[in-house]
């Protein structure tokens, strides 16, 4: 039983195996295409695949589909004549996918093998639909990612990648605000200001602003941290310089004397100080100064001479002159025939009361309050008033009699015998002249 099925196998296999018996007129068609194994559909029937050899195809016009996954189908047309042999050749043309990649953030660069493919958002048509493949995204400061894609013929294909940070982001603040900052030598804006996108790993961040220190301060950044920071600012020293007019004002800064003249406070720290300039017979100048952040600061105070003054003429002249006691002068006169004494200035008096006295040989003391006025020179004019002192003591015929010696000659004496009463004697009347000077008490005897 076995050794019959056998036989008939054999003989339904050589059968299959024989060619049909041709036509006579039929034409032999190769088909061909690159890739090969596409279907072959002859007049829309199903014929075999690529390479195929046909020795059935009537003479006529005859349409042939190469069919082949992932590719757009191929039509031919071609003509068979009797008895003959044609060739046909397809070049099949993959089916591209359709791919909408989108990422966050935006505009990261797309790559394949190296070729760029554009930035994101971006709709790929140039992948053939067969194929499996990893794209490549790529932004400045944010980690490349790796997208596989693998299409379903033409079934539309959307994508969305986000990509994590590559960078750190520093908050910067700073007190005062407004310095500038760099962030690895690349300026970045003024504080309060948020830095984003720097570099993973240390970051050298400095801050710079006119009157201030510059500070420098290094981070460790992870890709993706976030830290703030805050930095205060060291002011730098001050300098301060004064002068003064006239330049022989003493100078106190803060109540501190620093000499006279002129002076200058270096390393100063920032901030507000008094300034203060005095001299004898002028006002007191004192004004706030502020001296600001590496600044220097030149003051130059002005003092106001404020001390008055008298101009003093005396009748007669050769008078002493005295103010609260002490000695001013002697009043003269240039012209002997005049009334009042030349012009005595009694200079730098403060501003009040003060005493005058003035003192002359002869004459009884003047005393008197006087009121001196800020910058104003006054005039005062003294008459002194003559008191009657006996300096001499004549004995005569007639009597003695006591008096001042007002002058004489060889033949006579003029004495003043009461104040304002003079009298002449004749020296053949004059017995005795007694001077009553305790210098010389010596009596003189009249020829």
């Amino acid at each position: 039983m076995k050794k019959t099925a056998f036989i008939l196998a054999g003989l339904a296999a050589a059968i299959l195996g024989m060619p049909a018996r041709a036509d006579s007129r039929a034409g032999r068609v190769d088909f061909r295409s690159s890739p090969k194994g596409a279907k072959v559909l002859v007049d829309g029937k199903v014929r075999g695949q690529t390479p195929l050899r046909l020795f059935d195809i009537r003479p006529g016009n005859h349409h042939a589909t190469l069919l082949l996954p992932d590719y757009e189908p191929a039509e031919l047309f071609f003509t068979v004549q009797e008895g003959a042999y044609s060739s046909q050749y397809a070049e099949l043309v993959p089916v591209k996918g359709l791919l909408l990649l989108q990422s966050e953030p935006a505009k990261c660069d797309i790559s394949l093998d190296g070729l760029s493919l554009g930035t994101t958002p971006r709709l790929v048509t140039s992948l053939d639909a067969g194929g499996t493949y990893r794209l490549l995204l790529q932004k400045p400061g944010w980690q490349s990612r790796t997208v596989e894609v693998k299409f379903d013929g033409r079934t539309p294909l959307v994508k969305k990648e986000t990509l994590l940070l590559d960078s750190g982001t520093l908050q910067i603040t700073s007190d005062p605000e407004g310095a500038s900052v760099t962030v690895n030598g690349i300026a970045r804006g003024k504080t309060p200001l948020l830095v984003k996108r720097i570099p993973k790993g240390r970051a050298t961040v400095t801050l710079t602003l006119d009157g201030y220190a510059e500070e420098v301060r290094e981070f460790a950044l992870n890709a993706g941290e976030s830290q703030n920071v805050f930095i205060r600012l060291e002011g730098l020293p001050g300098t301060l310089r004064i002068a003064t007019v006239p330049e022989s004002a003493r100078i106190y800064v803060d109540d501190v004397a620093q000499g006279k003249g002129a002076c200058a406070l270096n390393g100063l720290r920032p901030g507000s100080y008094t300034v203060r300039a005095e001299l004898e017979g002028y006002g007191t100048v004192e004004k706030p100064v502020r001296v600001g952040n590496g600044q220097t600061v030149v003051e130059e105070l002005r003092l106001r001479n404020v001390m008055g003054g008298f101009d003093v003429r005396t009748s007669p002249s050769g008078v002493k002159i005295y103010l609260d006691g002490r000695y001013c002068g002697l009043s003269r006169s240039s012209d002997p025939s005049a009334t009042l004494s030349d012009l005595l200035q009694i200079p730098n008096v403060k501003e009040g009361e003060h005493t005058l006295l003035a003192k002359a040989e002869g004459y009884a003391e003047y005393a008197r309050v006087v009121k001196a006025e800020s910058s104003r020179i006054l005039p005062l004019k003294i008459t002194m008033r003559r008191i009657f002192t006996p300096d001499i003591e004549l004995e005569t015929d007639t009597g003695t009699y006591r008096g001042v010696l007002l002058g004489q000659d060889e033949t006579s004496l003029q004495v003043e015998v009461a104040l304002g009463v003079s009298r002449t004697f004749m020296r053949e009347t004059v017995r005795r002249i007694t001077p009553l000077s305790t210098r010389d008490p010596k009596p003189e005897n009249a020829k």
